[in-house]
């Protein structure tokens, strides 16, 4: 309605009135106070009008969905931003192969993320609310900015349920992180006190070729740590690091063993070379015991004995061999070496003295039994006895399967006794045979104590 219809109407009204009370007024003063009540109405922009309420209404509400739904992209948005940094996490630990499966799952659920925050842009460019809409326009803003707020939440629950499913791996990861910076620091620590133990042995006159060489290889890796998980991979540091730590420590272990050492080898090399000596003088005592084993038993007595001077020859050549070559090694400092070789010529030393004795043994036994035979019959005799006796264990009869076992070796040993007594017989088969016996005896016995210990007091 216009300003002049507004204030014609006003003017009949005012005349109607002033016509039936009677009263006489100028116009100019009578349309003044109306006129003043009209005009603001007419000029204050419609606040008042419902279609401008509904209008209002509609935008506060268009922007409380817009609000809304900024909030639940922003929410999801971190989500995701999480969500990386976990699978990043999970990638650097385990590698690409071992963390395919959770990044499958997590491109699948990318997908509804892409789609329902490419729908929110798009809304928040549709309908600028910032800008002066029609009512209808900003009704359509708050429908649909509701949505997409639904279906972003719906996406954040999907994506929250996913991260729940990682959460074994993650806390994997997470582990294996935390144990990088200690291990690092550990495998720098080691390779410092190696190089120092070995700088401490090269001043006191101790250092080898075999040390030095050992402690380069450390420091080539610690070369490769310094390019890190980024170049590495978690994993692949942690193996670096236990590998210079465990390499490291040995080394030092052995720097710091080296003077302990060099006085175990003075000692142990004087030793074997003195006892080569010794059984070297030995050796011209063989070649006569087995002269006589010849001249005075028969050939069974002594034949598996005839290569017993060429093997202890050997042997104390390759002795011999050893002392020189550790002798060598302790001269460079290669005491692990000296010690390798030290104990492969007393292991050969150790061979010859009992090929040696196996010569002097024999004769020895031969010439007693064949001197009183009857004294090696009585020892075996008494062993058969003394375990029959056990055998019984107070009863009137042994076991049966006690007393076959003792009956057979009674047996055996009356069969030795009564071999013809030739003028030079077998001493060798009757001792071996004697000894025989009472090894079995003794296993009887063995057997017999074992038994009753099973199965409690007779």
């Amino acid at each position: 309605m216009s300003t002049a219809h507004m204030v014609t109407g006003a003017g009949v009204v005012v005349g109607s009135a002033r016509r039936s009370l009677g009263i006489g007024l100028p116009l100019s003063i009578t349309l003044a106070p109306l006129l003043l009540a009209v005009l603001p109405a007419a000029f204050a922009g419609g606040d008042t009008r419902p279609w401008r309420r509904r209008k209002d209404a509609a935008r506060s509400a268009a922007l409380a969905a817009r609000e809304a739904a900024g909030e639940a992209f922003l929410q999801l948005d971190t989500a995701q931003r999480d969500m990386m940094l976990s699978l990043e996490t999970v990638r650097a630990v385990r590698g690409a192969r071992g963390s395919e499966d959770a990044l499958r799952g997590f491109a699948a659920v990318s997908l509804q993320i892409d789609e329902a925050s490419a729908a929110y842009i798009t809304l928040m460019d549709r309908y600028p609310l910032d800008n002066e809409l029609e009512t209808d326009e900003y009704a359509a803003a708050r429908r649909e900015l509701t949505e997409t707020a639904r279906k972003l939440d719906t996406v954040r629950q999907d994506l929250e349920r996913f991260a729940g499913t990682l959460a074994p791996l993650l806390a994997d990861a997470e582990q294996a992180l935390g144990q990088l910076p200690p291990a690092v620091d550990r495998a720098r620590r080691a390779a410092a006190e190696a190089a120092q133990a070995v700088a401490d042995t090269e001043r006191a006159g101790l250092g080898s070729t075999t040390l030095t060489t050992r402690l380069t290889a450390i420091r080539t890796d610690l070369t490769e740590l310094d390019r890190g998980p980024a170049a590495l991979g978690i994993p692949g540091t942690l193996a670096v690091a236990r590998r210079i730590e465990t390499a490291a420590g040995e080394l030092r272990t052995e720097a710091e063993r080296l003077p302990k050492q060099r006085e175990e080898v003075t000692n142990r090399l004087s030793s074997l070379r003195t006892r080569s000596q010794a059984l070297e003088s030995r050796l011209g005592t063989v070649e006569p015991a087995l002269h006589r084993l010849r001249r005075d038993y028969v050939q069974s007595c002594w034949t598996d004995l005839e290569q017993v001077p060429a093997k202890v020859r050997q042997s104390l050549g390759i002795a011999r061999t050893r002392l020189e070559e550790a002798g060598a090694a302790a001269g460079r400092g290669e005491y692990a070496d000296a010690v390798s070789r030290l104990a492969t010529a007393r292991a050969t030393l150790k061979d010859a003295d009992e090929a040696m004795a196996s010569v002097t043994d024999r004769l020895r036994a031969l010439e007693e039994v064949a001197r009183d035979p009857g004294a090696e019959l009585e020892r075996t005799r008494f062993a058969l006895r003394d375990a029959q006796r056990l055998a019984l264990g107070g009863r009137a009869n042994a076991e049966e399967r006690y007393a076959r076992r003792l009956d057979a070796l009674v047996f055996r040993l009356e069969a030795i006794a009564s071999l013809p007594d030739h003028a030079r017989p077998d001493w060798w088969r009757f001792l071996s045979e004697t000894r025989a016996i009472r090894a079995e005896v003794a296993a009887t016995v063995q057997v017999i104590r074992e038994d009753r210990a099973g199965s409690g007091p007779h």
